[in-house]
């Protein structure tokens, strides 16, 4: 792909590449050089981590399902 490159040194990835990497309007990229290439990289936003945590249990649930096994036995304390 060939994009030009503005006066303040701003570039415009077209919509059919953006689409092949994901990057979306608001995404940060982060920009590095590499021998004589200009490489841009999609920063992972901090909400796709904390997505894939949904599954887990809070510490309260967990805690509070501890204590009630406690009180009936229900636990091996090796």
């Amino acid at each position: 792909m060939k994009v030009k490159v503005t006066r303040k040194f701003q570039v415009t990835i077209p919509p059919r590449d953006s689409k092949k990497v994901d990057v979306k309007v608001g995404d940060q990229l982060m920009v590095r050089e590499e021998e004589d290439k200009i490489v841009f990289t999609k920063v992972p936003s901090l909400k796709e981590p904390a997505e894939a945590w949904e599954h887990i249990e809070s510490t309260e649930d967990f805690m509070e399902g501890t204590r009630r096994a406690g009180k009936h036995g229900n636990y091996n304390n090796s």
